[in-house]
């Protein structure tokens, strides 16, 4: 009689390794806590709410880095209706940079991927409501490791913003610090300058006791002085031509 065929052992079965769950990534506490104290005191007053340019280019182009990344997302928040949303987003995520150290480490690290800037845009939603074209932007900026220049971008973009806007940036120092009715005085007496029709102005003041009195006034192309100091400085120099 034959003998019977051995029995072909079983093939084994290779059996999966059971899933280890990775932690999600964390956004730094330091970083969460920099991103509510900067929304408790974040506003943005006195310029124009322009969501679309004609023609959706940006008002200038740069051949930089930030530039080119500038001018891409005006072009896109024009697009979609979005450039005074858009430049809000960029103001306070600027502000943020310069507030907190951790987020600018945060940012500047460069294992920072999707999943970590997934984390980022999960609490900065969670503390402002941020438009979903500033969160895709800044998925791309981390997935293509340029994430730690976002100051660079935000204020290059700031400046896309205000020459679109025909947008004057002023800074106006004073001896003491000037009362909100003061502030308010600057501004009407800038908006009735016949040469100011039309412009919006960012107005920075700053105290520098030396002026004694009277306010300076700088623009990006011209110095006013109207202080108590350079008065004092003209009348002790026609003194002394009286004296010769």
């Amino acid at each position: 009689m034959p003998e019977p065929e051995a029995a072909m052992p079983e093939p084994e079965v290779a059996m999966p390794e059971p899933e280890v769950a990775m932690p999600e990534p964390e956004v730094p506490a330091a970083v969460e806590a920099a991103a509510q104290e900067v929304s408790s005191f974040f506003e943005i007053t006195d310029v124009p709410k322009v969501q679309t340019a004609p023609g959706h280019k940006a008002p200038a182009a740069e051949d930089t880095i930030e530039g080119r990344y500038a001018g891409v997302l005006f072009s896109s928040a024009s697009q979609q209706e979005s450039l005074y949303d858009v430049y809000e987003d960029m103001i306070y995520l600027s502000e943020l940079y310069k507030a907190s150290e951790p987020f600018r480490m945060y940012t500047q690290n460069s294992g920072v991927g999707k999943k970590e800037i997934n984390a980022l845009n999960g609490v900065l939603n969670e503390t402002a409501p941020f438009n979903p074209l500033t969160i895709h932007f800044l998925t791309v900026l981390a997935e293509n490791k340029r994430l730690g220049q976002i100051y660079d971008i935000a204020m290059k973009y700031k400046k896309f913003y205000q020459l679109f806007n025909k947008e004057e940036k002023i800074t106006i120092i004073s001896a003491e610090e000037l009362t909100a009715a003061q502030k308010d005085d600057v501004v009407e007496a800038l908006k009735a300058n016949p040469n100011n029709q039309g412009k919006a102005f960012t107005i920075e003041y700053s105290v520098d006791p030396i002026i004694r009195g009277g306010l300076q006034m700088y623009t990006e192309s011209e110095f006013m002085d109207m202080s108590l100091v350079s008065r004092l400085t003209r009348i002790n120099e026609e003194v002394a031509k009286l004296s010769l």
